[in-house]
């Protein structure tokens, strides 16, 4: 099983996490859509076949949860600038 780590930039400039084992519930939620899947083969075994997000980056490795299951990271725009200064 994995879970997915979704971080967006708020109004006031700080961050905004949210953790949720069903993705499809959080993409219909937010009123975007799944595009499609990650198909590069180089990448960690667990981001490969992963959903693609409109208007987010990803999947990133996010580590593993104290469960032991994937963390499976995307993130808003400005917060990859943000975190990758």
């Amino acid at each position: 099983m994995a879970l997915f780590e979704i971080v967006t930039m708020t109004d006031d400039s700080g961050m905004s996490r949210v953790v949720t084992d069903d993705l499809a519930a959080w993409v219909d939620d937010m009123g975007t859509e799944i595009t499609g899947t990650e198909t590069r083969s180089n990448l960690r075994t667990e981001l490969q076949g992963q959903p693609k997000i409109a208007g987010f980056l990803g999947p990133f490795w996010g580590g593993l949860s104290q469960t032991g299951d994937a963390i499976i990271r995307y993130e808003d725009e400005g917060t990859y600038s943000a975190l990758s200064q």
